[in-house]
């Protein structure tokens, strides 16, 4: 394996820029530009996983894979591994978490199909996020990570403002910085993250190690960016800022629906206070439809964790 890595990585760059354009139009040289940068960027984990990919078609008894997917490199290398040396294995590729519209990586087109990188099937987290391939089959499967979605009955007391520390640690100190309009925040930090890196905290900020769903029974109002926690919290009828990044774009999971009623975006520090009035002004005038577009969300982005569920997704049967 490691002479076959060896031999890859050497000749990838060569045969790579065999694909160069004649530069005749602009799209030429932006096509040119991407696949220099591409090289650059190429990964020992991506060469390795391709391999890995061989092994596994090479055996008998494997007829069909269930696989994590956000789509990234390392996983098209898998799906092309397999897909070149094996038609039979058939590659399920499981998407059981809330995406977001930003991430393009995550994906398959019918072009990535025909490259043999893509899988044969895609099972999402909610109807959502279903999508019309004609050579892709997009269903829902089952939400594994939100079970308790579903067993969260109502806000008991709207009281509290809370801040979710985002996996994006600058995202997440640019929130930090900017809450000063409230005199009392309880931070739920992102479990990745470590929450030293942020130094001392403002007076008017309290960290929680709550679960989310405890902090959703008496929450008032969610502010975060760049986590599906924010679509989990319209779900149980919470009303939601999302702050826009400052760097890039913005990794903002809901969608139009609901957009000025259960939740918005902040753009600047001083969006923040006129959102939160007109919000809280919004969810006391139209209890209804707050409900409404929580049954929405709870819906279209999630799929009960049931035996039933289960055994549909992954062909679990007696």
């Amino acid at each position: 394996d490691f002479i076959e890595l060896f031999v890859l990585i050497t000749l990838y760059p060569f045969k790579t820029l065999r694909l160069l354009q004649n530069e005749n139009i602009i799209s030429d040289k932006i096509f040119n530009q991407a696949l220099i940068e591409d090289i650059k960027n190429s990964s020992f984990d991506s060469f390795t996983r391709y391999i890995f990919g061989k092994k596994i078609a090479d055996l008998d008894s494997v007829e069909r894979i269930y696989s994590w997917s956000e789509f990234q490199v390392i996983e098209r290398s898998f799906n092309f591994g397999i897909r070149k040396n094996n038609e039979r294995i058939k590659i399920i590729a499981c998407q059981f978490y809330l995406n977001y519209e930003i991430y393009f990586n995550a994906y398959a087109d019918d072009l990535d199909y025909e490259m043999l990188s893509a899988p044969h099937q895609v099972l999402v987290n909610g109807k959502y996020y279903l999508q019309h391939k004609e050579k892709i089959s997009y269903r829902t499967g089952v939400s594994l990570r939100y079970k308790d979605i579903f067993e969260f009955q109502e806000i008991k007391k709207e009281i509290n403002i809370i801040l979710l520390g985002s996996y994006i640690e600058q995202e997440t100190k640019n929130m930090l910085e900017n809450m000063t309009y409230f005199d009392n925040i309880i931070f739920k930090n992102h479990p990745a993250v470590d929450i030293t890196k942020f130094g001392k905290l403002p007076k008017n900020i309290t960290v929680s190690d709550e679960n989310i769903y405890t902090l959703f029974e008496n929450a008032k109002l969610i502010i975060g960016t760049a986590s599906g926690t924010l679509v989990e919290a319209v779900a149980c009828g919470v009303s939601v800022i999302v702050i826009a990044s400052k760097e890039n774009l913005t990794a903002n999971p809901l969608v139009k629906y609901g957009q000025g009623q259960i939740w918005d975006i902040a753009f600047e520090a001083n969006d923040i206070e006129r959102i939160f009035t007109q919000l809280i002004a919004y969810r006391e005038n139209n209890r209804q439809k707050i409900q409404t577009i929580r049954k929405y969300y709870k819906d279209n982005f999630f799929i009960p964790l049931t035996d039933e569920n289960i055994r549909n997704t992954f062909g679990f049967y007696k």
